[in-house]
This record gives C-alpha cells, structure tokens and sequence, in this order.
C-alpha cells in the first residue's frame, strides 16, 4: 500500500473547497480499481476540516444503505462502531490536521488539541514539518510530546524530517536526520503505522528535487532505523518523500526502492495534479 498525503498548508476555503472535492472524487470514481493499494489523506486548513470531512460522509453514508438492503438489515441493527467504521471505510480521502498541540486541553490561544482532530473526523495528522519546526520553533523533544497525544486518540502521525541545504552541503545530512528520527519519535509507545516522511529543507517550494540516488540513500537509513531500532514498535512501517512533488516526478519517485507514499504540498492545491500524482 502506498500513502499518498495532501498538504495545503495556509491555502483555499469553502469555495476552493467545494471544487477541489468535486473535481477529485469525479477523477476518482472512474479509477476506483488502479487506487485500491492507495490511501489518500487530505490535510486541509484546521478551519475547513470539519466541513470537508462532513462532505465525504455522504460517500460512506451511500454504501451504509447499500450493505442494509445487502444484508437486510437495519439503521438499529448496527452498533456505532460498525457504523462509524463503515463510513470511514468508504471515504475516498482520509482527513488529516497540519499540526496538534501536545497537551490534551489548557490555556494554549491558537493551538488544536489531537482530542479535537479526533472529534473532526481527522485520522492522521502532520507532525515536525520544517515549517513548524523553524517557523514556531519546535524542538524534536515538542514534536515527540505531539506525537504522544496523537497515538493516545488513535490518529497516525505523518512524522516529517528532512536537512538544510547547508547541512547537505557539510554532508552532515544522514547524522541530522537520524538523530532528528531518533530524538522525535517515542520508543514506549505502540504505533498502529509508523509514518516517517523525508522531506529535505532545501527542496519545499524550491523545484529544486534531490536525486534519486539521494531520495534512495535516506529511504535506506530511515528502514534501517526502522529495523534496528523500532522493530516490533509498529504493525506498518511507511517512508514518504515531500519536496517539490508533481506529476511529472511522482511515478519515478514512487519506483525508488523503500519509498512507501508522498507528502504533497503546492501541488495538491490542484485537484487534477493531485489525482495526477495518487495514479501514479
């Protein structure tokens, strides 16, 4: 199976929305069969969640009456976990948040809890982007407290890392990202998929795309790392690649031994690019 994650950032609204998901699930339900080993996760403005996710229930909804005339059953016959899991099941995106707070709730102005991603339908959520971690000045030692709080609402955290342009060029950059794995992701707790996306510093919103001897070289020490330090941490172990990511690159990044998904950031504001990229 391959992840493919969407990561708008601080872009579109209700309008872009609408026409990003009707645009996406019209492309989407002519190639049901060629996406069965894909999952898609869309990570949207925290704002906009709520309302996308309650957009893509009516999918799920549809094959819930489905199964009932199926099975000849009714709304009653159902408890809320089958229920609630059958409309999950039938999205054809998942719901991420950008980012969560690492405390459950508290006097914390602007921040979003993981309870609250919870409650909004979110299953994954972006973690340690380069962005948050310069940006608002997140350590590795805050990234692992986030982290915390997302397993303990069962949501899958997409654990970003990824070097400078100046420490590639030191060629530092297989110490800093292994440390950086090693100081952000926790070793006392069960992961349902553990989700390392590797994403070098240089490369978001440049163009400016490593080579695939270089995207090979880091896919190699993040499963090494996985197999010798966190074996046994995870039921699933996935390695995505983000960084200028668009259609014309993502099929020859995805046949790159040990990449496991993408992490999409201006490209997914295009519905088309977007479906382009999960098809590949």
């Amino acid at each position: 199976m391959k992840i493919i994650a969407a990561n708008w950032k601080m872009n579109h609204a209700f309008d872009e929305a609408d026409a990003w998901i009707n645009s996406f699930l019209k492309n989407h339900s002519g190639a049901i069969e060629r996406l069965k080993n894909v999952e898609i996760v869309l990570c949207p403005p925290i704002f906009m969640t709520d309302y996308i996710d309650g957009q893509l229930m009516e999918d799920g909804f549809q094959q819930l009456e489905e199964i009932m005339k199926l099975e000849q059953k009714k709304f009653e016959d159902f408890s809320t976990d089958e229920l609630t899991q059958i409309v999950l099941d039938e999205r054809p995106l998942k719901i991420g948040g950008q980012d969560c707070h690492h405390e459950i709730s508290g006097s914390f102005t602007g921040d979003t809890s993981a309870t609250m991603l919870k409650k909004i339908g979110c299953q994954y959520v972006i973690l340690g982007h380069s962005e948050r971690r310069a940006g608002h000045f997140e350590t590795s030692e805050i990234v692992g407290k986030k982290i915390r709080a997302a397993l303990s609402e069962k949501i899958i955290p997409i654990i970003c890392v990824g070097e400078s342009k100046e420490t590639r060029d030191q060629s530092r950059h297989l110490e800093f990202v292994y440390k950086q794995i090693m100081n952000s992701v926790p070793t006392d707790v069960k992961f349902d998929k553990l989700v390392i996306a590797y994403e070098p510093v240089w490369s978001i919103g440049t163009g400016v795309v490593p080579s695939l001897e270089q995207i090979s070289e880091m896919a190699k020490l993040i499963k090494k790392v996985f197999n010798e330090k966190f074996q046994g941490l995870a039921n699933d172990y996935f390695v995505l690649y983000g960084g200028s990511v668009t259609s014309l690159n993502s099929k020859e990044i995805l046949s790159i031994h040990g990449i496991d998904g993408l992490l999409v950031g201006k490209a997914s504001l295009d519905a088309e690019e977007f479906f382009k990229i999960c098809i590949s």
